[in-house]
């Protein structure tokens, strides 16, 4: 769950953006602000994923906010509140680390589009970063470059397998394979969205990239030991939120390999406030570790 402040010298506009926040289930406010100094001293002290400031405030303004804050290395991801339409001040509120405009007066709908894609961009940004140190990790273990691309892959497929708590799972074997085959194969990889599950696991045991020390295995029998497999990473990511929801490794696989709302739901039925757990689609899952190992192999 992303965490938030709300700095704005009227209260009202506080309260509605605190109401926003909460019913549409998008974060946290941790706290609120009624003018620059006090918002600054809360943004240094919480280190919230999102603060939401208006540019026109009382002791201190938004942007000296922003420009102070960010020159301390805080990663918060500021969106200004204003009413005002000079593009002169709109252009050095975005110099100085402005990232989203929300228009006043406040608009339910564009404040929630506004902070779905801050969401978003935290998200990317979060896997990023993972993507990034796993890659200096693997190039610091690799001094002599003994590894190949495909052998590069495995070992962080498999960091991240080992990550949500599956690397000791059958079904995680049978990921890293297919996985492997569809890296390879790029008319596969491309054709996934397409096909049915029990199509791909055959186009994959009949690739030639495909061990054949596997091709008596039903497809059937691999799917079930998948489902086993993600199942229990869904489980783990869920527990891992509900003991903290600043964990990174929740942050990042509870919406980067599944779908966010599944994983509340598992935590919602783990929690016992549900007769259901969370949904798990096979195949977004492996199309999204795949888009994550594109990522690491082309990080820019």
């Amino acid at each position: 769950m992303h965490s938030f402040i709300v700095v704005d010298d009227d209260r009202s506009v506080r309260s509605v953006l605190t109401r926003i926040i909460e019913q549409y289930d998008l974060g946290e406010v941790l706290a609120e602000a009624e003018n620059g100094v006090r918002g600054e001293e809360l943004v240094v002290t919480h280190r919230p994923d999102i603060v939401i400031i208006d540019l026109l405030l009382p002791m201190k303004d938004g942007i000296a906010v922003v420009k102070k804050t960010k020159s301390l290395d805080i990663k918060s991801v500021f969106i200004m509140l204003s009413q005002v339409s000079s593009k002169d001040i709109i252009g050095k509120a975005y110099e100085n680390g402005i990232e989203f405009f929300i228009n006043k007066p406040i608009n339910v709908i564009e404040v929630v589009n506004v902070i779905k894609k801050v969401k978003e961009y935290l998200t990317l940004r979060r896997t990023f970063q993972t993507i990034e140190s796993a890659a200096l990790q693997l190039k610091k273990d690799d001094t002599a470059s003994e590894y190949t691309s495909m052998d590069k892959n495995k070992k962080f497929l498999n960091q991240i397998l080992s990550d949500i708590g599956i690397i000791g799972e059958l079904g995680s074997k049978d990921i890293v394979k297919i996985c492997s085959v569809l890296i390879k194969d790029k008319a596969l990889n491309y054709a996934l969205e397409e096909m049915q599950l029990p199509d791909l696991f055959r186009l994959v045991h009949e690739s030639p990239s495909f061990s054949s020390e596997n091709l008596s295995i039903e497809s059937k029998t691999v799917e079930m030991r998948i489902r086993r497999a993600v199942g229990k990473a869904m489980k783990n990511i869920a527990t891992l939120g509900i003991e903290d929801f600043a964990n990174e490794k929740f942050m990042l696989y509870s919406s980067s390999l599944f779908d966010y709302i599944e994983i509340k739901s598992e935590m919602d039925y783990i929690r016992g406030k549900s007769k259901t757990g969370g949904k798990i689609n096979v195949k977004t899952f492996i199309r999204r570790l795949l888009v994550m190992i594109e990522e690491y192999e082309n990080p820019f």
